[in-house]
């Protein structure tokens, strides 16, 4: 290089010294289309993206793994970032020893999944951010969470020095992971015809309801999560077997979700979870997947219990939606942050969500009285550094009459005190959203969209489901094809089963809403191809594509965990195609899942309990309606306002040839057909006639 340049560049470092930096620090993420991949681009870790690269120069160099994954709203993943990954002396020693790679769970779930199960094998638990390191060819052998970075730098000299001084230990251990996690996927067929009986559900009902925290609602004394599937069950479960104890838990839950701090009450939506048992300090972030589900479960709840708070809290979370998450193409985004990020570099979990007395006497000035007492802004509201989280503990009717005002005139203060801070909110700093789009997560949105529509027949809800339903298949669907994100698409990708499984349940939602026949047609397709490429030997379906096995054969995800299994849904999904098609191959498909399945329900109800609440499609009677005549929709319509899980509808104004509906119609009359298995008694036409039959 001569002179010249040499003094050029010296000079260009000197007037732009922060510009030579970043150019020097950024790493291969720089160029990934994921937000959580940008934000490592600048670490001093030669982070590299998951690919053949990374895996292949591992076993060209003979180096350990080094596999961090997580997601952009993490608050924990950003703490370990700072405290690690930005240091130099952590990068000196990951750089020199390892291959590192970063992984957005989002985008590459499949991964996650693979990792997460060693994980919870290697140490009893699981969590983001979540660091593996593996043998050069991806086996695992170490793995945890969130790390201090003393204890970090400890961990990677540590691990590597074993590595090279005691290589068969390794292997062997590395082996012993493998095989337990093939083992954890191995389903044993039923040895019984029938896995299921009412007898066995009572006994698995009353195995989970020990784990409930019966005073604040959810499971456990501890951080507690919304888990719909949890909700869904006992909320079937008690509601058709008349158990008035679980019942109210269900109800009990559903308020104190919606009273505590968990709920975000300026604009709407919930955050992930709370670090309390008391539902009131929550781990900031907000997902999609937790709002669309809510929308669902609180929906159920209106049905049964008519409590208006319930059936509220579905417009606060459309408004969210509507307001923070929508993209201008009518999908949905994936999260919001838990962090605020300033100027200066620093970032604070929570300073947006949270209040300070000075700043709420400011804001509301005559109104900070009366909403100080309804929000708890004293010991109970209390978190720390002088910031109070909202937390609910009056019923909005009982505080209505503390400060005597009916509660029409409350809920019109509320709103405009609700407002004001809102208004004075939206100065701050916004936490960032990721506006990655996950498919999975949209298609869970449309069937949260599709049941707040079952209980409240406002078409705002239906509108939206149909918006993001044609966004997402003009957009994120070629072929059949989905992209699983839209930072990660093109036609080589791996294809994710959750992606097809929730889709064919939002379309089959659509069919109950509409009664168009197109969406079971769709939903038809969808499955089809889903057999083809997805499903396993014993008639589960695998996680995904995904080209590079590592350590596993065949991964197969069965847990109904914050979101439901994709095989739990799609055995929903073949036991309705079957009723409304007629399929009996897809019939006795999903009666097998369910068999199958029964010994891991036994051995880990808790989690399995959306699978517990399929089971009851088969050792209870389940109804098929079909409705057939000038006014079918309409009464499909009234009949789709009351909670009726064991009960699907088919609907036609016209002759149709659909299974459920052939040579059921009649001119001038409109008949209700009450079916099981289509064996039908004697039609009736009205709603009340029709009721009755199903306890006759």
């Amino acid at each position: 290089m001569k002179w010249y340049n040499i003094n050029f560049l010296l000079l260009f470092f000197i007037l732009y010294p922060n510009k030579v930096l970043s150019q020097v620090m950024e790493n291969k993420l720089s160029q990934e289309k994921s937000l959580y991949l940008k934000q490592h681009a600048s670490n001093p870790v030669n982070w590299l993206p998951w690919g053949e690269e990374a895996l292949s120069s591992a076993q060209k160099l003979d180096k350990l793994l080094v596999i961090s994954i997580g997601y952009s709203s993490c608050h924990w993943c950003h703490v370990m970032e700072e405290e690690s990954f930005e240091k130099e002396d952590v990068a000196d020693v990951m750089n020199k020893k390892y291959i590192n790679i970063k992984v957005d769970r989002e985008e590459r779930p499949d991964i996650d999944e693979i990792y997460m199960k060693a994980l919870v094998l290697m140490t009893g638990s699981g969590g983001w951010p979540m660091n593996i390191i593996a043998l050069p060819d991806g086996t695992p052998i170490w793995g945890g969470t969130y790390v201090p970075k003393p204890q970090w730098i400890q961990v990677l000299n540590q691990v590597d020095e074993f590595y090279r001084s005691r290589k068969p230990d390794v292997l062997e251990y590395a082996k012993n992971i493998k095989e337990g996690v093939k083992k954890e996927a191995l389903i044993s067929p039923a040895i019984d015809k029938d896995g299921f009986s009412k007898d066995l559900q009572s006994e698995l009902a009353d195995k989970a309801f020990k784990h409930t925290d019966k005073i604040n609602g959810g499971f456990g004394n501890s951080q507690k999560f919304p888990l719909p599937s949890m909700l869904n069950f006992f909320l079937r479960y008690s509601t058709e077997n008349d158990n008035l104890e679980i019942k109210n838990f269900v109800k009990t839950t559903l308020f104190k979700i919606a009273q505590g701090g968990i709920n975000d009450r300026v604009e709407g939506g919930f955050h992930r979870y709370t670090v309390d048992n008391l539902w009131h300090i929550p781990h900031f972030e907000k997902m999609l997947y937790d709002n669309a589900q809510l929308l669902s479960v609180f929906s159920k709840g209106y049905k049964v219990f008519k409590e208006p708070r319930f059936k509220e809290e579905l417009y606060n979370m459309y408004n969210f939606l509507e307001l923070k998450m929508s993209s201008p193409d009518n999908l949905i985004y994936s999260s919001i942050s838990a962090d605020t990020n300033y100027k200066d570099g620093s970032k604070e979990e929570g300073d947006f969500y949270v209040w300070k007395k000075e700043e709420l006497k400011q804001v509301l000035q005559e109104d900070y009285n009366w909403v100080s007492g309804y929000y708890n802004i004293n010991d109970k509201g209390y978190w720390e550094k002088q910031n109070y989280v909202f937390i609910q503990t009056e019923s909005d009717k009982d505080f209505a009459s503390s400060i005597n005002l009916n509660l029409n005139q409350f809920k019109e203060k509320l709103k405009l005190a609700n407002k004001k801070l809102y208004d004075y909110r939206e100065k701050r700093i916004n936490p960032i959203t990721d506006t990655k789009i996950v498919f999975s997560w949209n298609a869970l949105t449309i069937r949260g969209m599709v049941d707040s529509y079952k209980a409240t027949v406002d078409n705002i809800f239906l509108n939206k489901a149909l918006l993001i339903e044609k966004a997402l298949s003009d957009k994120m669907i070629s072929d059949k094809i989905i992209f699983h994100s839209n930072s990660f698409n093109n036609l080589d990708q791996v294809l994710f089963f959750e992606d097809y499984s929730y889709y064919i349940d939002a379309l089959i939602g659509l069919y109950e809403v509409t009664f168009n026949e197109k969406w079971l047609i769709k939903a038809n397709d969808f499955t089809k191809f889903s057999n083809e490429v997805f499903l396993e030997s014993n008639g589960y379906f695998k996680f995904s594509t995904t080209k590079e096995n590592l350590y596993t054969n065949t991964l197969i995800n069965l847990d109904d965990g914050v979101t439901p299994s994709a095989n739990s849904v799609m055995n929903f999904n073949l036991f309705r195609l079957g009723h409304y098609l007629g399929n009996k191959e897809y019939s006795q498909h999903s009666k097998k899942m369910i068999n199958n399945i029964s010994e891991n329900i036994k051995e880990r109800v808790t989690d399995h309990l959306f699978w517990l609440w399929l089971s009851q499609n088969y050792s209870n009677k389940f109804y098929e309606l079909a409705i057939s005549g000038d006014d079918a929709k309409q009464k499909a319509k009234e009949l789709m306002l009351k909670y009726l899980p064991n009960t699907l509808t088919a609907a036609s104004n016209n002759s149709s040839e659909m299974y459920l509906l052939k040579d059921r119609y009649f001119e001038n009359e409109t008949y209700i057909y009450v079916c099981v298995d289509n064996t039908c008694k004697f039609p009736v036409t009205t709603i009340k006639e029709a009721e009755a039959l199903f306890n006759d």
